[in-house]
């Protein structure tokens, strides 16, 4: 099923304000977002799944069911036509984490987040097995929300000669958001795969998805983007022959 903005917030102007474009197959990049071990499976059994038991099924489910798959998805397209794939990871440098802002020492002392377990090296920090990178693919190490904040990203990009940016993984409203936003005001065309991110329930996850197809870029569903991928090489094709 189509994912379409105007269904969400019947109000907005979309027509004045949301960004329209089109992918290019042979300028656009799948950026998969700290899509990391530690991540994948939430335990139901810890402080969080206790008091929280909703969110943890939530985001079990949405991990195994639609975000891995649809990742997988992707990485199988864009692999098999030649197209750049970049992923992302996020978390302390140290096991103390002293080195990171404020705001995640503050979810450090909270027990939301553990240094100790997903910092730079650890196993809890690498990719997730079923959606590994390739040698040839980029991994771009990150300390805040945004993949371009103090990063080398936007510099690799260019001169990859990329325009589109596809942007899935996790969190919706967090990284993913943060880097679609930012991906945008630097002059790329941002879409968000929206079945193949997820956050902590589906409320925050509509909303985030709200506010980047407002005005910063656009939502689409993972069938619909590779089907705009596949149209557009075979309108080319056709062109070429």
């Amino acid at each position: 099923m189509s994912w379409k903005a105007e269904q969400h917030d019947t109000e907005w102007p979309f027509e004045f304000h949301a960004t329209p474009f089109d992918l290019n197959p042979d300028s656009t990049v799948l950026l998969v977002v700290d899509m990391q071990a530690g991540d994948m499976v939430k335990d139901t059994g810890d402080e969080y799944g206790q008091k929280y038991p909703h969110v943890v099924e939530y985001w079990n489910s949405r991990i195994a069911d639609s975000v891995v798959p649809c990742i997988q998805q992707l990485l199988g397209y864009f692999r098999e036509h030649g197209m750049r794939v970049v992923y992302t990871r996020n978390g302390a440098v140290t096991p103390h984490g002293q080195e990171v802002t404020t705001r995640l020492r503050g979810r450090i002392e909270r027990g939301t987040d553990n240094p100790s377990i997903r910092y730079r090296g650890a196993p809890a920090y690498e990719i997730a097995d079923e959606i590994f990178p390739t040698p040839d693919e980029l991994v771009v190490d990150k300390l805040t929300s945004s993949a371009f904040h103090n990063t080398m990203l936007d510099h690799a990009l260019r001169n990859f000669g990329i325009t589109d940016v596809v942007v899935t993984g996790v969190l919706t409203d967090m990284c993913i958001l943060g880097t679609a936003r930012v991906a945008s005001e630097l002059g790329y065309n941002t879409l968000v795969a929206e079945d193949a991110c997820s956050t902590l329930t589906q409320r925050a996850h509509d909303e985030a998805l709200l506010m980047h197809a407002r005005v910063f870029g656009r939502v689409s569903t993972t069938q619909d983007l590779i089907t705009e991928l596949r149209t557009h090489r075979r309108g080319r094709d056709h062109n070429d022959s």
